[in-house]
């Protein structure tokens, strides 16, 4: 770490009665001296090569990270939001360690903790009494971390009025979700990373696969059930085909419609909400991998099996000749489109919506870098400013300036910002949209 810069680790932001409680927030104040220790990570299945060095817990895992340069005062803040398919991830580890955007963009950098799985996204609530608070916790606990971060930013040497919101795939979801939540101050620019407003559940399917996941579980005693239990729940119907828990009605973990809840965050479709103009004054960047499924093992991605208008047909619910004549019948076409439904359409809806309401938004298209593909979590290096590739100095660039000037120039979708090389098999985003005009991406 660089002697300039500054860290606070497992900084607490929120406290939990109970692992399915909603987030009781600290007093928002830096602590007295920079130091500490990661906190533990959300409970979770183990996190293959990710460092934990505090372990894990159910209940104490609501905690932040801050670098900042030292004797900074009134600088940007860059909030980053993890992915992970909201059923694991972390900021308790050194791989998403913010020393070094913080000394190239002289910022803030906070990295937060939210929970995953059925302790952070299982739709419980309406089964009532100590479960009454369980719809969307994972992005109730992002919330009150953005409520807290404003007010504490200062004692950090931050200026909140200056906030970009950072997330990558599920963390990015969250955050289009999170930028438009009732309660939640607007950050200054909002930075979307193989997602956008999307990964949307209707409360009827989340609550059905919350009951799923409680099975034979008591219910009743929840609350007290051995964490271990509850994640051996969850395992044994959560599916792992992306096209399953992505498609026209997604079956699995995501940001459900909690409209009339008491404390709801997400009152209607987080697009629906750009639409409307609720980031008329927060500038959007949305990027995504030109080659977003190259980023997953087999058995994460369906294969094509029968005719392409079939596969379309059960992804989307419609198979439009747009759409079918705009990849072939093969097994790399078939995972084309599948990057292109799940991660670059939502980007590059997200960016076209923004600017219709009025906003400012720019599309990145994050591609190949030599032999390397475009996939998901390509940006990685670039985000957190340790790339010296070309394609992660472009996405640093491109995000150094976002955090310092709150806008990037250029990136319609007719001319995307580009970090690496392009594919030629690979559909533009203004042509994507064309393309899959009238196909649902909840």
């Amino acid at each position: 770490m660089s002697a300039e810069i500054d860290a606070w680790l497992g900084v607490r932001f929120a406290t939990l009665a109970h692992p399915f409680a909603a987030p009781v927030p600290t007093e928002a104040v830096a602590p007295a001296a920079p130091g500490g220790r990661f906190g533990p990570t959300p409970i979770q299945p183990p996190v293959p090569g990710f460092d934990l060095p505090s372990g894990q817990s159910a209940t104490d895992c609501l905690t932040l990270n801050v670098w900042a340069p030292r004797g900074a005062e009134a600088a940007p803040v860059a909030v980053w939001l993890f992915g992970g398919g909201f059923e694991m991830g972390t900021a308790s580890t050194p791989y998403f360690d913010g020393a070094a955007l913080a000394e190239a963009a002289q910022s803030v950098v906070v990295t937060l903790n939210y929970r995953v799985g059925a302790f952070g996204f299982g739709s419980f609530a309406h089964r009532g009494g100590a479960l009454s608070a369980a719809h969307d916790l994972g992005l109730q606990d992002v919330c009150a971390a953005l409520r807290w971060i404003h007010a504490a930013a200062a004692s950090f040497g931050g200026d909140a009025s200056r906030l970009t919101l950072i997330g990558q795939s599920a963390g990015a979801f969250l955050a289009a979700a999170a930028a438009v939540a009732p309660g939640v101050p607007r950050p200054r620019a909002l930075a979307c990373f193989s997602g956008g407003a999307s990964r949307v559940i209707a409360a009827d399917d989340a609550a059905r696969f919350g009951d799923a996941i409680l099975g034979d579980l008591d219910a009743e005693r929840l609350i007290d059930l051995d964490p271990r239990a509850v994640l051996a729940a969850q395992a044994a119907v959560a599916p792992r085909d992306l096209g399953i828990r992505n498609g026209v009605r997604p079956v699995g973990f995501g940001v459900a419609i909690d409209e009339g809840a008491p404390d709801a965050v997400v009152p209607r479709h987080p697009l629906d909400a750009v639409r409307a103009g609720a980031l008329r004054d927060t500038f959007v960047l949305a990027a995504a991998g030109t080659d977003e499924m190259e980023g997953f093992g087999p058995g994460s991605v369906p294969a094509l099996d029968g005719p392409l208008a079939d596969a379309v047909q059960t992804l989307t619910g419609a198979a439009p000749r747009s759409v079918r004549d705009a990849y072939d019948e093969t097994d790399a076409a078939w995972r084309r489109l599948l990057g292109d439904y799940i991660y670059r359409l939502p980007a590059a809806r997200l960016v076209a919506e923004q600017r219709a309401a009025g906003g400012g938004a720019a599309y990145l298209e994050v591609g190949r870098e030599g032999d390397t593909p475009g996939g998901h979590g390509a940006e990685f290096d670039g985000i957190f400013a340790r790339g010296r590739d070309a394609r992660s100095r472009a996405v640093q660039e491109t995000l150094v300036t976002l955090i310092q000037d709150g806008r990037v120039d250029g990136g319609g979708l007719d001319a995307a910002l580009v970090a690496g090389a392009v594919p030629a098999a690979s559909i533009a985003p203004d042509d994507l949209v064309s393309i899959w005009q009238g196909v649902a991406r909840p």
